[in-house]
């Protein structure tokens, strides 16, 4: 509910908008067009996306990723192939935007401007100025025509989103059938058939080995490994050598004064929301502002805010905390909530409020006034910038320097050497494996496998630094020989056969219960131990004792009557297991009264981000698109 609260935009676009009015924007100047490609990405319906298009919104995502996530976004990042989302991005955009103009959706000059003039970095005195505006998107090389198209694709992609979500509606019974789907508590008793005790019993035989092996060769074929030599230039280190004048801080300082050291007033505040569906009747938003206003009276009368917010609100992301919503400034909240906010001093509580989510009680933690940061007080972070701005140009400066000598025979390790680095050679990895030092890199991999031996291959590198690497070595992916693998065939072999003896075990005792007393009796006769856990949450999807087992969690929610079997045998890891599901206990009518606005509230907007999904899933489908993975795998992308 929090995240729907905060007016944040649909698309990538907005929130790279969005970034680019708080953060300084570092650009590598002319790299990204050194290693430019010319063959398109993909097509739709025949329209062309370069790699320039895919390079210029992945950086533009990796920007905003830093904005919202800070010192965490490297870490993300490295689990995110951002080429593939950028271009995915891409695609949709343009899917979206030809279909909202053949809808004949359309976003007007007067609502763009509305937009733009309502946008905080915009404001002088809460009031959209022309200056400050042209001053934001100077600081950060964007021009007011660039800026108002991306607004106006992003406010037209708003209105076919609106307009495909408003056609689902969530009817009471769906969601009290949701519900209780999500909040049944079962348990079950299992039988377990182990793999494991079936494997000490197994000797294959040399012939059984050998006979294995041939028939499950490419099992165990290795994948094609390299060798490489690099060096890294290093930004970080580079720019140490630099120490920016005074001068120059303080030109940076005047220039981005308004947009990176000037701070709007933020609140933060504890909120308790009682939900209202937007289609309730009018008896029940009485009855739900009504709820507010009680509660409302025990806080005024002493109670405490964060016990009575884990006990009403029903709002999920907040309400475990107390209702706390953390520092928010305008523009963040929906108009109600942040006008009544705003207006609080620390401590003071609000009437009752009422936006479009329901009925909230606001309490003002803390006021941060507006306020500018002095040039000291700015200048470590000035500093910082400027030194990697000055290291990301010597490093691709160096970079291409050594490029071009060792492209005319110059030798990596005398390169490395003018520069006082280290060359680092790696030892043989396949394009799944991770490097020392280096850890997961698609570009550097990419690169590092579309080498010939000798060849040398420029790259940007993890921590935004720059690669030059020359191929040393290669193997061809390759079946060992089963003298070499002989164990590893055998192992594989034991645990196959261990497995499938396993489950005509478990397939045997499944066709002899027909009851839940069965059930009992055949354990007993087998020797087998009957595992019962305690209720659990169905909706974890997990089974204590066993963990993570969806298929357990959502099979028993079909056993009737209760106690009753999984009528199928159930695996797990190379393990079989027969479930009784003993009991099965729905949430109360009380627990459903009590969070049925909220949970109504929370599952239409799940509903309609899924009708969202898939309307964009039919317009692709319906759309004539061409990916070429070289060329995407091709993409250098410029560190930030």
């Amino acid at each position: 509910m929090l995240n729907a609260m905060r007016k944040h935009a649909y698309s990538w676009g907005i929130r790279i908008v969005l970034g680019l009015i708080t953060v300084v924007f570092i650009f590598w100047g002319i790299g990204a067009g050194f290693f430019a490609q010319v063959k398109p990405v993909a097509t739709v319906d025949g329209q062309k996306i370069l790699a320039d298009d895919v390079q210029r919104q992945a950086d533009l995502m990796r920007r905003s990723f830093q904005n919202m996530y800070g010192p965490q976004a490297a870490e993300l990042l490295r689990h995110i192939n951002l080429q593939e989302q950028a271009l995915d991005q891409i695609i949709d955009d343009r899917l979206g935007q030809r279909e909202a103009r053949h809808l004949g959706l359309r976003v007007s000059d007067s609502d763009l401007r509305d937009a733009i003039a309502a946008e905080p970095a915009f404001q002088v005195g809460g009031r959209f100025d022309v200056q400050a505006y042209e001053a934001v998107l100077a600081d950060n090389e964007m021009t007011p025509a660039q800026y108002e198209e991306l607004r106006r694709n992003e406010l037209t992609m708003k209105l076919l989103r609106d307009l495909v979500s408003q056609t689902v509606m969530v009817s009471d019974s769906q969601a009290r059938q949701a519900y209780d789907q999500r909040n049944e508590r079962i348990a079950v008793g299992y039988i377990e058939i182990s793999s494991a005790d079936f494997a000490g019993s197994i000797h294959p035989t040399q012939q059984q080995i050998e006979a294995f092996y041939k028939d499950n060769a490419d099992m165990f074929r290795e994948p094609e490994r390299v060798k490489v030599d690099y060096i890294f230039y290093d930004p970080l280190l580079l720019g140490d050598k630099v120490q920016p004048t005074p001068k120059q801080i303080a030109e940076f300082y005047q220039s981005n004064l308004k947009t990176l050291f000037a701070y709007p007033e933020r609140v933060r505040a504890r909120h308790i929301l009682i939900a209202v569906t937007p289609d309730a009747s009018a008896k029940a938003r009485e009855e739900a502002k009504a709820k507010a206003g009680k509660i409302l009276d025990q806080l005024k009368k002493g109670a405490d805010f964060a016990r009575l917010a884990a006990q009403y609100s029903d709002d999920p992301g907040t309400r475990d905390h107390g209702g706390d919503l953390g520092f928010f400034q305008r523009g963040q909240m929906i108009k109600p909530f942040e006008d009544a906010a705003f207006s609080l001093k620390p401590g003071q509580l609000s009437a009752v409020i009422q936006t479009r989510f329901g009925y909230h009680i606001i309490q003002v933690e803390q006021i941060e006034p507006a306020h500018t940061d002095t040039l000291a007080q700015a200048t470590p972070r000035i500093v910082q910038i400027l030194k990697e701005r000055a290291g990301k140009a010597m490093a691709i400066e160096n970079q291409r320097e050594d490029l071009a000598a060792a492209l005319n025979g110059a030798r990596l390790k005398d390169l490395a050497a003018k520069r006082g680095l280290d060359l680092v050679s790696t030892p043989m990895f396949s394009a799944t494996e991770p490097i020392p030092k280096i850890g997961h890199n698609a570009d550097f991999t990419n690169t590092a496998f579309k080498l010939g031996k000798g060849e040398v291959g420029a790259v940007t590198g993890k921590n935004s630094g720059l690669f030059l690497i020359q191929l040393v070595a290669r193997d061809p992916s390759h079946i060992p020989p089963l003298s070499l693998i002989s164990d590893q065939v055998r192992d594989e072999l034991v645990k196959r056969e261990a497995e499938k003896q396993a489950r005509d075990r478990a397939d045997l005792l499944m066709k002899q219960i027909k009851n839940p007393a069965d059930f009992n009796k055949v354990a007993e006769i087998n020797h087998l131990t009957i595992h019962k856990t305690d209720p659990f949450d169905r909706s974890t999807n997990t089974v204590p004792t066993i963990g993570d087992f969806p298929e357990v969690t959502q099979a028993a929610g079909s056993v009737a009557p209760v106690p009753g079997v999984i009528p199928r045998v159930m695996v797990q890891s190379g393990n079989y297991y027969i479930v009784e599901v003993l009991s099965r206990q729905p949430p109360s009518e009380e627990e459903w009264t009590k969070a049925a606005a909220g949970f109504k509230a929370e599952l239409l907007q799940t509903m309609r981000a899924q009708a969202w999904d898939n309307f964009m899933a039919g317009l692709k489908r319906r759309a004539s698109i061409t990916i070429y993975p070289d060329a995407l795998g091709n993409i250098t992308p410029s560190s930030m």
